[in-house]
């Protein structure tokens, strides 16, 4: 079984294949349905893949550090990846990033008052790197970037900015 140090979390080899397998079955669905990923994306289908298997893990390792049963859905759109005492929790996970920048991702067609987590990927290991609540993020001018892309602009936090996962944990955040 994996286990957890602080806000790192191990994930076991059933953990990684479950949820390989339901991110590998949310882009066939998607293939299946024609639905795109949106938001000008241009990627193949093997990074669609990779990047969904990615995101799966780091929902099962959220619902683990959170100590909640993981619920496996697929493409259900608009529900919550995770839900904590009540709390819509969306879980972002990313690989590693040059110069540690990565940044918590949220589209401004974002549902307030959803917790946003962020996850870097470094299978089997997971840090959950923090939270924010989309409300305080959504309209922000200070976040909005394209990061020079041919994209829509979406908001982006950087960790420093990030509330520290083990207060939603504890239930002393809010």
């Amino acid at each position: 079984m994996g286990f957890i140090v602080d806000n790192e979390i191990t994930l076991d080899l059933y953990e990684m294949q479950s949820a390989s397998h339901l991110g590998i079955l949310r882009c066939l669905e998607s293939e299946k349905h024609k639905e795109s990923w949106g938001y000008n994306y241009k990627g193949s289908l093997n990074d669609q893949i990779a990047k969904s298997i990615s995101g799966a893990m780091g929902e099962v390792a959220a619902s683990k550090f959170l100590k909640i049963k993981f619920e496996y859905h697929c493409n259900v759109g608009g529900v919550p990846d995770l839900i904590f005492k009540d709390l819509r929790l969306q879980i972002r996970t990313q690989l590693p990033k040059s110069n540690n920048k990565n940044s918590l991702i949220i589209r401004p067609k974002a549902k307030p008052n959803e917790l946003y987590i962020l996850i870097v990927d470094e299978a089997p290991k997971f840090k959950i790197l923090g939270f924010v609540n989309s409300t305080y993020v959504l309209g922000q001018e200070k976040w909005k970037t394209t990061f020079g892309l041919d994209r829509p602009f979406c908001y982006s936090i950087p960790p420093d900015k990030l509330t520290p996962i083990e207060l939603l944990k504890n239930g002393t955040w809010n």
